[in-house]
C-alpha cells in the first residue's frame, strides 16, 4: 500500500504551517540568504513530485497541467523527470505564460494550450494540478476555472502540486471552483489551509516534501502537533517510577445525576498515567464514581477540609466536567487558593465567560481553557460562525485576555500559547463528535499536567495521544467517549516507538478526511461534540 496504515509515524518532531505570505517569506529568505537557489527548489521538488507519483501510480499515462507560477515549474520538472524514466506524459500549460520553460532541461516536449484540454484528459490516467499556487485568495478566472471543472469531473486520478487550485492556503476557503485531488503533494512544510476546512476535504491524503528549505529565522505562528513531537514531551517512564513521580490529579465535576461525564475524566486521567486521582463530586454520585473508577479516590466538596487537602495535595486540578450550577463556588476557590497549574473546562468555563481578567489574575499562572466553538462564543462574545471562521485568532484573543493557554476544540483543534504562537492537530475523524470525548480529554490534559508538562505541551501531548487511540483503534461512527480512555495506554506506547524518517524525503503525512471522487481514503472530519 503506498500511503502507509500507519502514517502517524511518519513525521519530524518540528512541522510548521505557514500561511500563503508567511511561505512566500520563507521561500524569498531561503533565495535570498544564498542557502540554496530557486532552481535548486524547483527541481527537487519536481523530482520528489515524480518519485512519489511513480510510487502511488506506478502505471498510466499523466497529462501535467501547469499555470506560469511556481507550481507550473514544479509540475513541468515532475513530467520531465516520469518522461525521462519511459511514462507516458503530455504537457498543458494555462497560464498567460510558460512555467519557466528551462526546467523542461532540453527534453523535447510539446506544451499544448487548453484548447487540448478536452482530447488530453480523454488519453489521462492521472493528472498532475500545477494550475494555482499559494497566492491565490479570490475566485478562479477564465480560462482556469473551466480547466478545474473539467479535470474535476474527468475519470483521471488527480494529483495537487503544493495544494488543489482554486484553495485559499491560508484559511482553507474555497472562493470557486477548486480541485478536488486524491492526493497534494506539498513542499517544504504544509500551507495551514490545507489543514482547514473546507480545504481539508478538498486534499485527499497530504504528503509533505522536505526539498531543502533552511530552518526558518522567524518561524511561522502555528506549528503542527506530531506524534514524534508528542512522543518527545511525554518520554518514557523510568523502571524504577512511583505513583508520586506520575503526578496527582484532582478533579472537580459532575453536578447530581451528571456523574458521568467527571468519571470520564478520572478514567482518562488514570489511562493517561496519572498516578493518582482525586475526584471532588456531589456525594450522590458516589456510587457511580467508586463503581466506574474504582482507583479514584471519592471526594465530598461539603467536607471543606477533606476539599482543601485535596486541592493542596494535587500536582495539577482539573474542574469542570458535568459540574452545573456549582461551577462559580468551585472555579472561584481553584482561582484564589490553587497555585498550580489549572484545567478549566466545560461548566468551569461557561462561570468564567464574564470574567477572563479574573483567569488572568488568578494564583496559577498555568492555565489550560478547553473550550468548545459555542463556550468560546460566550468568552468571547462573540459567535460560533465567527468562531469556526479563524480558530487560530479566537484562541490567540482568548489567550491573550486570559493570560492562560487556550486549546480550542473544532476541525482542527487549536492550541493557543500565552506566547502567541499556535499549534494544530491533524488529525481529523468524526468519532470525536460525540458527547464525553471532550470529558476523556480534559482527564489527559491535566494528567499531563500533574506529570510536569506545561499547559501547551500537556495539551500538545493529550491531542497526539487521544488523536491517535481514536484514528487506529475507532470506527468513524459508533465508538463510545466510555471507550476512549481504554485506547490511551495502546495509543501511548505506539507513540514511543516512533522515529522520524520512516519514510525517507517525507516530513508528514496525513490522510485524507473524505472519499474522493476517484476513490481515497476513508471519510472523517473533527468536531469533539459540543454546542
Amino acid at each position: 500500500m503506498f500511503f502507509p496504515s500507519e502514517w502517524w509515524r511518519v513525521a519530524a518532531p518540528e512541522i510548521w504551517l505557514p500561511t500563503s505570505s508567511e511561505m512566500a517569506e520563507l521561500d524569498r529568505a531561503a533565495i535570498d540568504s544564498g542557502s540554496i537557489p530557486e532552481r535548486a527548489l524547483i527541481e527537487n521538488a519536481g523530482r520528489a513530485l515524480a518519485q512519489l507519483v511513480h510510487s502511488r501510480y506506478p502505471s498510466g499515462r499523466v497529462l501535467v497541467v501547469a499555470g506560469s507560477g511556481h507550481n507550473g515549474a514544479d509540475a513541468f520538472v515532475a513530467g520531465r523527470t516520469l518522461r525521462a524514466w519511459g511514462r507516458s506524459v503530455e504537457f498543458l500549460a494555462c497560464g498567460r505564460r510558460l512555467p519557466e520553460p528551462d526546467v523542461l532541461v532540453g527534453w523535447d516536449a510539446r506544451v499544448r494550450g487548453v484548447d487540448d484540454l478536452t482530447d488530453g484528459l480523454a488519453r489521462a490516467d492521472l493528472v498532475l494540478d500545477g494550475i494555482f499556487g499559494t497566492g491565490l485568495d479570490t475566485a478562479a478566472r477564465e480560462p482556469q476555472a473551466t480547466v478545474i471543472d473539467r479535470i474535476n469531473r474527468a475519470r483521471a486520478s488527480v494529483i495537487a502540486v503544493d495544494g488543489p487550485s482554486g484553495l485559499d492556503f491560508s484559511t482553507g476557503a474555497s472562493p470557486g471552483p477548486t480541485i478536488q485531488a486524491d492526493l497534494t503533494v506539498t513542499f517544504g512544510w504544509p500551507k495551514l489551509g490545507l489543514l482547514r476546512f473546507p480545504g481539508r476535504e478538498r486534499c485527499g491524503d497530504i504528503i509533505c516534501c522536505e526539498i531543502g528549505f533552511p530552518p526558518p529565522a522567524s518561524p511561522p505562528v502555528a506549528r503542527a502537533i506530531t506524534s514524534a513531537w508528542a512522543a518527545e514531551l511525554l518520554g518514557r517512564r523510568p523502571a524504577d517510577g512511583h505513583k508520586g513521580a506520575s503526578g496527582y490529579v484532582t478533579l472537580i465535576g459532575g453536578a447530581a445525576g451528571m456523574a458521568g461525564a467527571v468519571a470520564l475524566a478520572a478514567s482518562g486521567a488514570i489511562r493517561a498515567g496519572a498516578g493518582i486521582v482525586r475526584v471532588v463530586s456531589t456525594p450522590e454520585n458516589r456510587e457511580v464514581v467508586q463503581t466506574t473508577v474504582p482507583s479514584a479516590i471519592f471526594v465530598d466538596p461539603n467536607d471543606a477540609v477533606a476539599l482543601d487537602e485535596a486541592l493542596a495535595w494535587a500536582d495539577a486540578v482539573g474542574i469542570g466536567p458535568g459540574l452545573g450550577d456549582e461551577a462559580r463556588s468551585h472555579v472561584e476557590l481553584a482561582l484564589s487558593e490553587v497555585d498550580r497549574p489549572l484545567v478549566l473546562d466545560a461548566d468551569a468555563l461557561n462561570a468564567c465567560a464574564c470574567g477572563l481578567s479574573r483567569i488572568a489574575n488568578a494564583a496559577s499562572r498555568d492555565i489550560l481553557l478547553t473550550p468548545h466553538p459555542g463556550e468560546a462564543a460566550r468568552l468571547a462574545g462573540s459567535t460560533v460562525d465567527q468562531i469556526v471562521a479563524d480558530p487560530i485568532e479566537t484562541g490567540l484573543d482568548l489567550s491573550r485576555s486570559a493570560d492562560a493557554t487556550v486549546l480550542l476544540k473544532g476541525a482542527p483543534t487549536v492550541i493557543a500559547e500565552r506566547s502567541g504562537a499556535a499549534r494544530v492537530a491533524t488529525v481529523a475523524s468524526p468519532a470525536f463528535a460525540t458527547g464525553g470525548m471532550g470529558d476523556v480529554l480534559t482527564g489527559v490534559c491535566t494528567a499531563y499536567a500533574a506529570a510536569g508538562l506545561a499547559a501547551a505541551d500537556a495539551a500538545t501531548a493529550a491531542l497526539a495521544v487521544t488523536g491517535l487511540a481514536v484514528e487506529t483503534e475507532f470506527e468513524a461512527v459508533g465508538g463510545a467517549a466510555t471507550d476512549l480512555p481504554e485506547a490511551l495506554p495502546i495509543a501511548r506506547a505506539a507513540l514511543e516507538t516512533v522515529t522520524p524518517g520512516a519514510w525517507p524525503g517525507v516530513s508528514i503525512a496525513i490522510p485524507a478526511t473524505v472519499s474522493s471522487p476517484h476513490g481515497s481514503a476513508p471519510p472523517g472530519s473533527d468536531a469533539w461534540g459540543g454546542s
